[in-house]
């Protein structure tokens, strides 16, 4: 029952790609993207990719842009997609998102914090 995480500190997460990007089987444009975890469950995480900007300074009456997660809306979406989450055998203390794997046709986006380890397979177009 908890909204999306920005998974990060203060300022939204955000992607930037010069290429189009397919994940979950539905393409991300290129451009500046927020990126956003939905928690439904220990084990049950979905990747989040979103239109909303993100806000440089927090500015409670700037509807337009999010900080953080707060006023985030579904209605921006451009895509969700299930992650695969695992625990480690190690932690993370920092919070840290990575890229694994890449090759000229894609790779993971990793997500990393405490001792889980979560992913999502990109595919680039």
């Amino acid at each position: 029952g908890a909204p999306v995480w920005r998974a990060g500190a203060d300022i939204s997460t955000f992607l930037m790609s010069d290429v189009p990007l397919t994940i979950g089987g539905k393409t991300v444009p290129p451009g500046g993207h927020t990126l956003f975890i939905e928690l439904q469950s220990e084990r049950e995480w979905t990747f989040i990719v979103s239109d909303w900007q993100p806000q440089q300074r927090f500015n409670p009456g700037d509807r337009t842009k999010l900080w953080g997660a707060f006023g985030y809306t579904r209605d921006k979406d451009v895509l969700r997609a299930p992650m695969t989450v695992t625990r480690t055998p190690y932690v993370t203390e920092q919070l840290t998102w990575e890229f694994l794997d890449v090759t000229d046709a894609g790779g993971t986006i990793a997500f990393r914090w405490d001792n889980v380890l979560a992913t999502v397979r990109f595919v680039v177009l």
